[in-house]
C-alpha cells in the first residue's frame, strides 16, 4: 500500500502492462448511486428532442443470441445476433405532444429515433427504433397511462448532450 492508502496493482502480459488503482474498501461506501429519474427517454422530432411530460419509468434491454462453438480447436460460446429493446411508461397528460407524435408515427408505420439520456453525465445512446407496442390504459379512478415498446433497427450511437436554457416566454399583458 502506498502513502495515500490507495492500492496499486500492476498486471503484465508479455510486453503489455497496465496499472489499476483501487480505493480502500471502506471508501467504496461513498460511491453515488443512480436514481431512475436520472435516465430520461426522449424522441427526436422535426424540432429537436421531445420528452414525454410525465414519464414514470423506462427500461433498456440489450441481449445477444448465443452461438455454440465446437471445433477441434475450441469449444465454447460466441456472440450472435444482438437485440436492443426499450420500453417506457408514463401518465397521459393534457397538452403533451408526445402522445399525438406517437399516434402519427404509428398511423404512418414510421420508425422513431429514441434517446436514452444520462442526465448526470450529459450523454446519451440513440438509435432508430421500430415501435412494437403502443398501449394506452384508462382505468376508472386511476390516471390514464401509456406504455411504449420498441426494437432497435441498426446500431446505437453515442451522443454528447448540450444543456441549453429554455426559451424565454413572451411577456403577456
Amino acid at each position: 500500500m502506498n502513502r495515500n492508502n490507495v492500492q496499486t496493482q500492476t498486471l503484465q502480459k508479455g510486453e503489455i502492462s497496465m496499472s489499476e488503482q483501487r480505493l480502500p474498501f471502506n471508501l467504496q461506501f461513498f460511491a453515488k448511486e443512480y436514481k431512475g429519474e436520472e435516465f430520461i427517454f426522449a424522441v427526436k422530432d422535426s424540432q429537436g428532442l421531445l420528452r414525454p411530460f410525465n414519464q414514470t419509468g423506462g427500461s433498456f434491454n440489450r441481449s445477444f443470441d448465443e452461438i455454440e462453438l465446437d471445433t477441434k480447436d475450441k469449444t465454447g460460446s460466441d456472440y450472435g445476433k444482438e437485440s436492443v429493446e426499450v420500453s417506457l411508461e408514463g401518465v397521459v397528460t393534457e397538452g403533451d405532444p408526445f402522445i399525438d407524435y406517437m399516434d402519427e408515427k404509428l398511423d404512418n408505420k414510421e420508425f422513431i429515433e429514441i434517446y436514452r439520456v444520462n442526465s448526470r453525465k450529459k450523454t446519451a445512446k440513440s438509435g432508430l427504433y421500430m415501435i412494437t407496442s403502443w398501449e394506452q390504459s384508462y382505468s376508472n379512478g386511476e390516471h390514464a397511462t401509456y406504455t411504449l415498446s420498441a426494437k432497435l433497427n441498426g446500431k446505437l450511437k453515442n451522443e454528447d448532450m448540450v444543456e441549453t436554457e429554455a426559451p424565454a416566454e413572451d411577456d403577456q399583458e
